[in-house]
């Protein structure tokens, strides 16, 4: 049999190359037996509280959305214990949400399935708007679509179930720490605040021990029944096993398999689980890099030359091959304009009728959309007087994108008017596509309403 460890470290090399490397830690494990741990970068690559570190197994790296299994776990933790139900509406702990919010309940947050729209998506647009988090989650009007239809990524579900824990333990930093981080001797992981969604800082070691907890169902001091719930599947409303767990997806191809990526400018990871085989992959990167190829294939190099199943080849593509969710397919209906048809402004000759001001309630913004040439711009103005103009593409022949710039880079919108032959009522920005997320269009919740003011 080949040498795993070289053929391991060939992989890493392949993708992580060094004129690209500013620090990472690799970890392979199986059965609790090490098969790679692999560190690189310099003292100048990692600053933490002012000092360069080089990079060891206790390196901490900022997890980003991992940090969403963690949050689920303290859900789960409080649901054993009596303290909440997941079929409890979110109302009954965040009664500011507004009366569509009585019908999502807990499980629907955790699942990604709850239809609220994704508040970091809104933020795109709110250079003049004076809201905080808090404020944006508690003035949407509607949901998405009804809950429990689609698994669209929302990073508001788990904003949302961080302040649930947060209001039932004083803490959320606190209670993680005390109920996860501390028995399983995670001593490098800290935070896990209000941000249910991410704001946790780790290490390679610490998630080893993450995923032996897992893999073994041992957390010490643990309520009975944990685990069975953690592992637990959600189904859709038509019947279907929804691809999102307790902050994790399960691969595609195997539901034993489930992982999550982590994803904070500069900071990119991803940590994957084989719960059946007991085979644990961890990267964290300091590095502008999508880690997720590099996971795979590790995880098939294993799998062939250890268990001698047969290489599925490419088969990241298969998981970003997801149908993608327009404003059609989601039923878009604005509540004030329940009859307000999809209008073509490339084919419309009347091309008046979309100019004018736009309000968005949601995130307390105007938009301006004004004449240039025969295109559209769309504009809007900061805080501080500063103009954005975003120019309105032809994208084909039935669809305009608008442009904006953010904190990722570059993102295209998608925007789509209503109203009738004669005016219109609102238009709609759908998710974005951008430069991290362009194989996913259409899995994030994305779909923001502007209604035309009178004037």
């Amino acid at each position: 049999m080949k040498n795993i460890q070289e053929e391991l470290e060939k992989i890493v090399s392949k993708h992580l190359q060094p004129a690209y490397d500013r620090g990472y830690a690799v970890s392979v494990e199986l059965n609790g037996k090490s098969l790679l741990k692999l560190y690189s970068g310099n003292a100048e690559d990692i600053e933490i509280d002012g000092i360069y570190h080089p990079v060891n197994a206790n390196t901490p790296f900022d997890v980003a959305s991992i940090a969403k299994q963690f949050v689920a776990c303290c859900i789960a933790i409080l649901a054993c214990e009596k303290r909440l139900n997941l079929n409890d509406s979110i109302r009954v702990y965040l009664p500011e949400m507004k009366e569509y919010a009585d019908k999502i309940t807990i499980r629907h947050c955790i699942s990604m399935t709850s239809g609220v729209r994704n508040f970091q998506l809104l933020k795109y647009f709110m250079s003049n708007s004076p809201l905080d988090d808090m404020e944006i989650f508690f003035r949407q009007e509607q949901p998405e679509n009804e809950p429990g239809n689609f698994n669209s990524y929302s990073e508001t579900c788990y904003e949302l179930l961080g302040h649930i824990v947060e209001r039932l333990t004083g803490g959320n930093a606190l209670f993680a720490k005390q109920r996860i981080f501390e028995p399983l001797g995670m001593d490098d992981t800290q935070g896990l605040g209000i941000m249910g969604g991410g704001g946790m800082i780790s290490t390679a070691e610490d998630l080893v021990k993450w995923h032996s907890c897992l893999m073994n169902r041992n957390l010490p001091g643990a309520p009975d029944g944990l685990f069975d719930m953690f592992f637990s599947s959600f189904t859709l409303n038509n019947g279907e096993l929804c691809p999102y767990g307790f902050g994790f997806f399960y691969d595609e191809n195997n539901r034993n398999i489930i992982w999550q990526y982590g994803d904070a400018s500069i900071w990119q990871s991803v940590i994957r689980a084989d719960l059946e085989k007991k085979l644990s992959i961890i990267i964290l990167t300091h590095m502008d890099y999508d880690p997720v190829e590099t996971a795979l294939d590790l995880e098939n190099t294993v799998l062939y030359d250890i268990f001698g199943l047969p290489e599925r080849g490419n088969y990241k593509a298969a998981y970003y091959k997801r149908p993608i969710q327009t404003a059609e397919t989601r039923q878009v209906k604005h509540h004030n304009f329940p009859n307000a048809q999809k209008q073509n402004p490339i084919t419309d000759g009347n091309m008046d009728k979309y100019l004018g001001r736009y309000y968005g309630y949601e995130i307390d913004t105007y938009f301006d959309i004004v004449p240039d040439g025969s295109r559209f711009q769309m504009k809007y103005t900061d805080k501080d007087g500063d103009d954005y103009i975003n120019l309105l593409d032809f994208a084909d022949e039935t669809q305009l994108m608008t442009r904006t710039r953010g904190k990722w880079g570059t993102f295209r919108f998608p925007i789509e008017f209503y109203g009738n032959e004669h005016k219109i009522d609102f238009f709609v920005l759908q998710r974005g596509i951008g430069v991290p997320f362009a194989d996913d269009t259409g899995t994030r919740v994305g779909h923001f309403y502007f209604v035309k003011c009178l004037l």
